[in-house]
Order: structure tokens, then C-alpha cells, then sequence
């Protein structure tokens, strides 16, 4: 993975091109309802396999690495919300099945899902997954131009 963020680093343009990294964050992709009141409910995680932890705790370490290399620097980095909806637990079920490699919707909180849809009309079934940005600039482009602030 770091030889692919060093030849990365090298197809962007200095001083502005950017290797933008923008993936899950840590943690395990929740299945919530939002009822009318606003309230939000868990009805559950989903059942992620270790091929997927694996997966990304190597590609932090290949951006820690590429860092420690002095091939990257890092510009700025965040973390946000991403929410998919859907109309039915069974949908919902049904699109990480098609969607997602190494992570399930159990049947426990497929059935909490689909309990809470039929004791709350109206309410917005979700997937809610933490994704992580880093902003990383080449090396040689950090030292052609001075960092922004934010």
C-alpha cells in the first residue's frame, strides 16, 4: 500500500493536487430508527468480519508509514456521518448483502429493525457509518507551498 501512495503522491500536480483518503472510520456501521419525536434508536450493529478491521488498520499504517517516509503530509483530516436510508428493514438488509463484502445485518437487529418499523409509523430506517477524509499532500508540493490554516 505505500508503494501505491508513493506513485499516489507522484501523479498529482504541485503546488494544489491533493491524495484525497476517504474511507470508513473506526467503529461498527449502526442500524437507526428516526421517529417523528426525533429521537434516535438503535436497533442494532451490523456484523462486520475481521478481513474488513484488518483491511483498513493495514491501510492506516500504510498512510502512517507513507507519513514517516516523508512521501505524505498531512493537510487535514475529519470525520463525518454517512447515512444510507431505506423504507424497509428488509431493504436495508438487502442492499448491505449486495453492497458490503465483510459486513452483515444479523438477524437480530434485521428483527429489532423491522419491530421498531411497525411500532413507529413514520419513522426513517438508516444505516449510519462513520467515514474518515485525510487531505494529503505530497512531500516535494509541501515544501514548494505554505500550508493553509483553517
Amino acid at each position: 500500500m505505500v508503494d501505491a501512495l508513493s506513485r499516489a503522491s507522484r501523479w498529482v500536480e504541485p503546488p494544489l493536487g491533493r491524495v484525497i483518503d476517504l474511507r470508513p472510520a473506526h467503529g461498527v456501521p449502526q442500524v437507526e430508527l428516526g421517529p417523528a419525536d426525533g429521537r434516535v434508536v438503535s436497533a442494532g450493529a451490523l456484523a462486520v468480519d475481521t478481513e474488513r478491521e484488518t483491511r483498513h488498520r493495514n491501510a492506516d499504517a500504510a498512510v502512517r508509514d507513507a507519513r514517516a517516509r516523508g512521501i505524505l503530509t498531512l493537510e487535514n483530516e475529519d470525520e463525518f456521518a454517512f447515512y444510507r436510508y431505506a423504507d424497509s428493514a428488509d431493504e436495508l438488509r438487502d442492499y448491505i448483502a449486495t453492497k458490503f463484502r465483510h459486513t452483515r445485518m444479523d438477524a437480530p437487529t434485521h428483527a429489532h429493525a423491522a419491530s421498531l418499523m411497525r411500532r413507529r409509523p413514520g419513522a426513517r430506517l438508516w444505516l449510519r457509518e462513520q467515514a474518515a477524509i485525510r487531505e494529503l499532500r505530497p512531500a516535494a508540493a509541501a515544501a514548494e507551498t505554505p500550508r493553509r490554516s483553517r
